[in-house]
């Protein structure tokens, strides 16, 4: 009987402790994973190599992520998703303040507008609210799907990797696998949370290893 109750409550604190901990300990990764990305950039004062559309996205789906978190009471899993996106704005900023000329501020507010239009459902009252919001994510799921992709094209294009940070992609890594086995071990896991995490996983694995290939390749030559 107390190997019984012993093994139940063993059960239950491991599913508090995936449910719980794991975000926080993504959150804190993610932390990590922009800090030598953002020294770099004010360090050199550019976001030269950087592709603004990744981090456009990364605001934009951690926006889509979070509104429907918090309105299913997920607020556990809502963390990472918000310092994605509050770091993510910081590089923008960043771009703003450091490279972008007047047109290029006008097309960088253009293009977050746009990436967050689908918000503009939420205004229609005769569309049930959940139902959009779940709709929303997988406008997410498609932008986090992609967002690596314009840097690793940007990469394959420049062979710039001057102001990127092989740490960022290796703990955005990290980060998606926590994420993964949290959204496993709820009761009803998320459809978009799961394959966002799964692309999260693949587009930043190929991104590390373009990063990886450019800087061995003079030391091959």
């Amino acid at each position: 009987m107390f190997l019984f109750l012993f093994l139940i409550n063993s059960y239950v604190t491991s599913e508090v402790v995936l449910a719980h901990y794991l975000p926080i300990l993504s959150s804190f990764i993610l932390v990590f994973s922009f800090l030598p990305l953002l020294t770099k950039i004010r360090k050199n004062r550019s976001v030269s190599g950087l592709s603004l559309l990744m981090m456009t996205f990364g605001l934009a789906q951690s926006l889509y992520f979070i509104t429907y978190n918090i309105y299913f009471e997920r607020f556990y899993i809502a963390l990472p998703f918000i310092v994605t996106g509050a770091l993510s704005g910081l590089i923008l900023y960043f771009f703003a303040r450091f490279n972008a000329a007047k047109r290029e501020r006008t097309q960088l507010v253009v293009m977050i507008a746009f990436s967050l239009l689908p918000f503009s459902l939420l205004l229609n009252s005769t569309l049930d609210t959940a139902m959009v919001l779940n709709a929303l994510t997988y406008v997410g799921l498609v932008m986090s799907s992609v967002r690596v992709m314009p840097q690793t094209y940007k990469t394959l294009r420049t062979g710039n990797v001057s102001n990127l940070s092989a740490r960022y992609f290796s703990l955005q890594f990290i980060a998606g696998i926590c994420g993964l086995v949290v959204e496993l071990s709820n009761a009803a896991p998320s459809t978009a949370h799961l394959l966002m995490f799964i692309m999260l996983l693949l587009t930043n694995a190929v991104q590390f290893g373009c990063m990886q290939y450019y800087r061995m390749r003079p030391a091959m030559a």
